[in-house]
């Protein structure tokens, strides 16, 4: 038998009689091999499905955009997913098959496939959504411009008006600034892309196809700039002056989890094996930093002042 999930043995001459019993025996041991290759079915506690029924009473929804998988903020992400219960998804322009592997020889578009599954495995711990485009990560690209060219502008944002247009978020957040300062070009052209389908996203003249297909038009109402002091050092002190930046601490303790969502956030990061990673998982405070790139501003420090998060929001006058 052949090592792995694949099955394989000799089956003898076929005009044997005994050829429909091998036959059968070999699907049974195929299905039975599938079986053992699938997911167990979660058995949420008490304490989780309490969880999962609290966040049934906030509508909110945020989407994280950035350019590849791990550039996203695990602990925003798990701070809003599972802290604010609202719904979050993470757009991940590209699949990361143009990165580095360290766990095996998988590269380009086997090494997709296995930060696709990263990903996806990260969202499951920390409580988020995953999405894509059609981006192909061709390697280090030295500006916004070079990646449009390869990948074709108009038909990502499209992507990207789309996965807004389906998912519908009150506020978006992106990973990177417009102006180059996160140096891959990549992570410019997310950021630019963001901004753009911001607008787009509400406008029905902005690809009609989409709205042929049975979608309809959505304009968030946000969009910030998640900053780090990774890129400047003076951020902390910056949101302490600048009216447009936002402070929020994500180290808060969820005591139906039993974990922080920093500690979940580690958990998450870590699920990036490819690229080498392993996050701790802390507790105490943390702070992330927010600027307001577009939309109304809110009035208080909340970044969702303003946004009906309950289900009068669907009520009819």
């Amino acid at each position: 038998m052949a090592s792995g999930s694949k099955l394989a043995f000799y089956l003898g001459p076929m005009h044997s009689s005994f050829s429909r019993v091998r036959l059968t025996l070999v699907a049974l041991l195929g299905l039975a091999t599938l079986s053992f290759a699938q997911r167990p079915p979660a058995q949420p506690n008490a304490a989780e499905i309490l969880h999962k029924m609290q966040k049934l009473n906030v509508l909110g929804s945020v989407l994280y955009i950035a350019a590849h998988p791990d550039d996203e903020n695990t602990r925003l992400i798990a701070w809003l997913a599972n802290g604010q219960k609202v719904r979050t998804g993470y757009l991940s322009l590209t699949r990361g098959d143009g990165g580095q592997n360290l766990i095996g020889p998988e590269l380009g578009d086997a090494l997709g496939i296995i930060r696709t599954q990263e990903l996806l495995e990260a969202r499951r711990i920390d409580g988020g959504e995953q999405f894509f485009t059609r981006a192909v990560d061709f390697g280090y690209s030295k500006s916004a411009e070079e990646s449009f060219a390869k990948w074709g502008k108009q038909e990502v944002l499209s992507d990207v008006v789309r996965v807004i247009r389906t998912f519908r978020p009150d506020v978006i957040i992106t990973r990177f600034p417009t102006d180059g300062g996160g140096g891959h070009g990549h992570h410019t052209a997310s950021a630019i892309l963001a901004a753009e389908a911001f607008d787009l996203a509400g406008d029905p003249k902005a690809f009609p196809e989409q709205l042929e297909q049975g979608l309809e038009v959505w304009q968030p109402r946000r969009l910030f700039f998640n900053g780090s002091s990774w890129w400047r050092k003076d951020v902390a002190d910056l949101a302490k002056t600048d009216p447009d930046w936002f402070s929020v601490d994500v180290g808060g303790y969820d005591p139906l989890l039993g974990l922080s969502y920093t500690e979940i956030a580690g958990r998450s990061r870590s699920m990036h094996k490819s690229q080498g990673f392993g996050a701790a998982e802390t507790r105490g405070e943390m702070i992330e930093y927010l600027h307001l790139e577009k939309g109304d501003k809110p009035k208080t420090e909340d970044i969702f002042e303003g946004i009906d998060m309950t289900w009068a929001r669907f009520w009819v006058a």
